[in-house]
């Protein structure tokens, strides 16, 4: 037993909160700020670069802790308007940063901390919701910068991003301060930015506008062209990199800055940048703001209509509210109040700000992936739906719809596309040619989505919309569904699960290698999800021929998983191409893998005595203090027989390291079989904000991440790749639908509480199409069973039903004994 029964810790009970203390989550480089909701780093040099995002799904960014990233508009490697160097030292550069000279002395030092890295007298970072602000002081100034993106329509022909440079005199005597801008930019497709070094360097090009105020950057072949500009006329200007820098000069000592005068040239060819200089005289006490405009469009004219109108405070000051308010009603369609203070600032704040943020930038664009050569994720998309369609559902639409014009007219989908040109792609399969060019889990999840957005939504005519096929032809969204399902169905092996085509849900577990007999047996898991959840679509509907097709197909195929990959304690994950089972007891390796387990139950699969063995096998082979491993024991070298997987060191991402998109399914399952106690443990396990060891974990604090390095790595409980994964939106889920048991259903919001015997009880506000509902759960026994009183009057069941049309909100209140 390989982590010593780590069964999950029962809490004791827990009083409610209420916002006692404004700080939680303390870590030694930061805590959260309940009452502000921003994330405060109180040091710059954190383990990694502790990253936000600017920005509404069009114009914006990355963005860390010491001003670090860069910006790009809507899609990051066709539309990239400022560089940074991914795995370079130094590390986290380029960014947005302004240098500070004091013209007395000739000192000189970053508002953010880099580039230059002088000693601060103190440092603070706020990230929050789409904007950052950072502050430092340093002898005797005071320098705080906002970075953020102002609201505008999606089709703002010149959508820029705005920095808000403050500086304030602390000291008792007169001060002359200059400053100085710096961003780079580059080519506009960033592939052949990095790639074709000569050609690039040869045509991109800046020059100073003074009529705008700003450096335009652009080629002479194409309308699009970047800029930068300030609210105040410079008294200078670079926009030359080498120039600034100077001759085998960095960023932390360029040569114009410590001389402190611009060379007043423009880039003809190489390296341009962004860089107004500005003096300012500051009395004792006495503060002034710059403004910094960036952005990017295909109508140049259009540049001094942005400048001029970030030249007066008062537009800068209503683009912020706005922002602030865009996310205010964002976040107040469902709030929570419960026990335990880091469970209320994620479901909160940051998990769905973090949810939409992954709705926005699937996995393209983050401190770990580099906006290159990812492109959206098919599969990823349509599950980052399910985290923001009881916000947004408009957006969520939207890109379902996408998604589905990347359908094959077989029921397949192209697993990855790209935001700006719309095309589609093959994913890793496309490097072996040789094995299967679809993935066995992708269109599934479309299905699954589709049922959560009409069980929120109720827009039931959205089934009836004309969507195309990629290859030709076209359908209602009902009809994409069924062609979902018909592939699966289609392409079944020997046992009757469905074919593993280059891999399902875990990108690594590569079990086909070209014999098109491999097997998934989670993915037949996922099947049956999915068929449930389409034939309790097609009941409601009146489908009632198509349901019952769906439910002779998830019969079909449950029998199926039952019958050939029950292991005795567990299921087995898979079938090879030589139809022998992986993720077996039998096995040296790769004994027990995580997902058959949780989704045996989720899909309804399993029969009670198998689901609590599956699950008590999770508890005991795989559940570590930092979340639960996927599989074990890892494989120590390459294996033919699972080729991806096997390429990690033992304990990393999928090769037995804690995998914690997996992680979500583990409490929906707990919850599902009454384990309440274990799920939130669970629930608690991988949230971030209670990883109080920093130094171990790395990564943000304050979002989830995609990994953790598992109990046979050297590294055992460090984070890796956080704020774009899955886990965002399925751990939302998790613990609004199934800890909380908050649920839209067809007919209703059913309110099932899973909460653990600790807990006292909680309130939420729910807004479910239109109407408010006002929860308040109360425990009186330590048991699950529940009874409902709905605005004062008791309720047979547990789904609210509708109310009225125009109904403004409803009362619910929940008994637990």
């Amino acid at each position: 037993m390989l982590f010593h029964d780590c069964v999950p810790h029962r809490p004791e009970r827990l009083p409610h909160n209420h916002l006692a203390g404004k700080r939680i989550a303390e870590n030694g480089y930061g805590y959260f700020d309940q009452q502000a909701r921003e994330y405060v780093i109180t040091r710059p040099d954190t383990p990694t670069p502790w990253i936000n995002y600017l920005g509404a799904g069009r114009y914006g960014g990355i963005i860390s802790n010491t001003g670090g990233g860069y910006s790009f508009d809507r899609d990051p490697r066709n539309r990239r308007v400022s560089r940074y160097r991914y795995n370079a030292i130094p590390a986290d550069q380029p960014g947005r940063y302004v240098y500070l000279r004091d013209q007395d002395t000739g000192e000189f030092w970053s508002a953010t901390w880099q580039p230059v890295r002088a000693e601060t007298d103190s440092y603070e970072c706020r990230h929050g919701a789409a904007y950052t602000r950072i502050t430092t002081q340093r002898a005797g100034i005071q320098a705080e910068t906002l970075y953020f993106v102002p609201p505008t329509p999606q089709d703002d022909p010149c959508p820029a991003e705005l920095w808000v440079l403050r500086l304030r005199n602390t000291s008792d005597r007169v001060r002359t301060i200059r400053t100085f801008s710096y961003v780079e930019f580059g080519f506009f497709d960033a592939v052949t930015d990095q790639q074709n070094l000569d050609w690039a360097g040869h045509i991109v090009g800046s020059s100073y506008d003074e009529r705008v105020r700003a450096i335009v950057v652009g080629v002479r072949f194409k309308p699009t062209v970047s800029f930068f500009g300030a609210d105040r006329e410079p008294i200078g200007y670079d926009g030359d990199r080498e120039a600034f820098v100077g001759r085998c000069g960095d960023l932390a000592d360029p040569v114009v800055v410590s001389r402190g005068e611009s060379t007043n040239v423009g880039s003809p060819r190489g390296n341009s940048i962004g860089s107004l200089c500005h003096e300012v005289t500051l009395a004792p006490g006495e503060d002034v703001s710059i403004t910094y405009v960036m952005g990017v469009t295909e109508q140049p004219a259009a540049i001094g209509e942005v400048t001029r109108r970030y030249r007066d405070p008062s537009a800068v000051d209503a683009a912020f509210t706005a922002l602030k308010a865009d996310w205010d009603a964002y976040l107040s369609v469902m709030t929570v109040e419960t026990p335990d203070p880091d469970t209320n600032a994620m479901l909160n704040f940051w998990n769905p700000v973090q949810c939409r943020t992954t709705m926005y930038w699937s996995r393209f664009v983050s401190a770990y992936e580099t906006g290159l050569g990812r492109g959206m994720g098919t599969r990823d998309s349509g599950q980052d739906t399910l985290g923001t369609m009881h916000a947004v559902p408009d957006h969520a639409r939207r890109m379902l719809t996408k998604i589905w014009e990347l359908q094959f007219a077989d029921g397949h989908t192209w697993h990855q596309f790209y935001p700006l040109t719309g095309q589609g792609g093959p994913g890793h399969s496309v490097e072996f040619p040789e094995w299967p060019q679809w993935y066995s889990d992708d269109h599934l999840w479309l299905v699954i989505a589709v049922c959560a957005y009409l069980r929120e939504t109720g827009d039931y005519d959205y089934l009836d919309q004309v969507v195309p096929y990629c290859d030709g032809g076209e359908d209602t969204v009902w009809g994409h569904m069924l062609r979902a399902v018909r592939f699966t169905v289609d392409h079944r092996g020997p046992h009757g699960l469905p074919r593993a085509g280059f891999s399902d849900w875990d990108d690594t577990h590569n079990v086909d290698h070209g014999s098109g007999l491999a097997e998934s047996v989670w993915c037949g898991m996922q099947f049956c999800r999915a068929t449930l959840d389409a034939a309790e679509l097609a009941d409601h509907l009146g489908r009632t021929r198509d349901a019952d097709a769906l439910r002779a197909g998830y019969r079909e195929m449950a029998d199926a998983v039952n019958t050939s990959a029950w292991d005795g304690a567990w299921y087995a994950r898979s079938f090879d191409d030589d139809g022998k089972p992986i993720g077996v007891a039998s096995e040296s390796v790769h004994r027990i893998n995580l997902n058959p387990q949780t989704w045996s139950v989720f899909a309804d699969v399993a029969p009670r005595d198998r689901a609590e063995s599956a699950m008590g096998s999770v508890k005991r082979h795989l559940s570590t203090p930092y979340g639960v491993a996927l599989l074990w024991p890892p494989y120590d070298g390459g294996d033919p027989r699972v080729q991806g997987t096997a390429t990690f060191p033992p304990g990393a991402k999928e090769n037995g390291g804690i995998f914690c998109h997996a992680n979500t399914w583990v409490i929906i399952a707990a919850v599902m079989l009454g384990w309440t106690d274990e799920a939130y443990a669970f629930y608690r396990q991988t949230l971030p904000l209670a990883r109080t060891d920093a130094d171990r974990f790395a990564v943000e604090p304050y979002v989830y991440c995609q990994n953790i390095c598992g109990p046979t790595h050297p590294q055992f409980g460090m984070g890796r790749n956080a704020w774009l994964t899955g886990t965002a939106a399925w751990t939302y889920v998790a613990g609004t639908q199934w800890l909380l048991g908050i649920r839209p259903t067809y007919t209703g919001l059913r309110v099932a509480p899973g909460i653990p015997t600790g807990w006292d009880g909680y309130t939420a506000t729910r807004v479910f199409r239109g109407t408010a509902y006002d929860i308040t759960v109360r425990r009186e026994g330590p048991g699950t069973s529940a009874s409902l009183t709905v605005d004062g009057l008791p309720l047979d069941g547990d789904i609210v039903p509708l109310p009225a049309p125009g109904t403004a909100r409803v009362s619910v209140d929940v008994i637990m004994r």
